[in-house]
């Protein structure tokens, strides 16, 4: 894993209260990571908050943040809640046309025919491609249990040939119909999207 995943792997760990930074450079003393720099990269890309607290300087990861505030905060908790209502209400509606088109289509395809020709990209169940997603998450995850989804994505892709937006879509159902076996959480370049939030890390609970 690279310095920069170790570093926020472990402000990932810390949950809503946070760690501070002078705990992180003592954790981190006799490595040969920069992390002031690693710091400053990750704040700088929104994957971690840097905020006073007290006289110390706390790290939290970005869905960490959001629910510390929620804790601390009324005001933002209200607007949170107002917009996350707004969200949900939009998302029922996009879900509901997908579902048309997606009947509408499957229709098309049966009458003239070509049902075989919607989908040519492999496909795998879902069950399979648990135990293909647990065998490899047990394999690249890190030291506290979390793991890049696109390190789990190359390995599983390559194998089954796969494209990514199959693969985040069985991650998407998967961490839906198995909710009590895996933990996702906000950071990284890719992943899946929850209450408008990138979520690129995942652990088995």
């Amino acid at each position: 894993m690279s310095a920069e995943g170790k570093v926020l792997e472990r402000i990932l760990a810390a949950g809503s209260s946070g760690i501070k930074k002078s705990e992180l450079k003592k954790e981190f003393a006799t490595t040969n990571i920069n992390l002031d720099g690693v710091l400053d990269e990750l704040v700088k890309t929104g994957q971690v908050f840097l905020e006073k607290k007290g006289t110390s300087h706390c790290l939290w990861g970005n869905h960490a943040y959001i629910e510390f505030l929620r804790n601390t905060d009324p005001k933002f908790r209200l607007i949170f809640e107002a917009i996350n209502s707004l969200a949900t209400n939009t998302q029922a509606r996009i879900m509901t046309l997908e579902n048309i088109m997606s009947t509408n289509l499957n229709e098309a395809a049966k009458t003239v025919g070509n049902e075989s020709h919607v989908n040519t990209s492999s496909t795998i169940h879902l069950d399979n491609f648990k135990n293909e997603f647990d065998t490899t998450l047990g394999k690249t995850r890190g030291s506290l249990g979390w793991t890049e989804l696109s390190e789990v994505r190359d390995e599983i892709c390559a194998k089954n040939n796969l494209s990514s937006n199959k693969f985040f879509d069985l991650v998407e159902q998967l961490t839906n119909t198995y909710h009590d076996e895996y933990e996702l959480s906000t950071g990284g370049t890719e992943g899946i999207m929850v209450r408008g939030l990138l979520h690129g890390f995942v652990r088995g609970i």
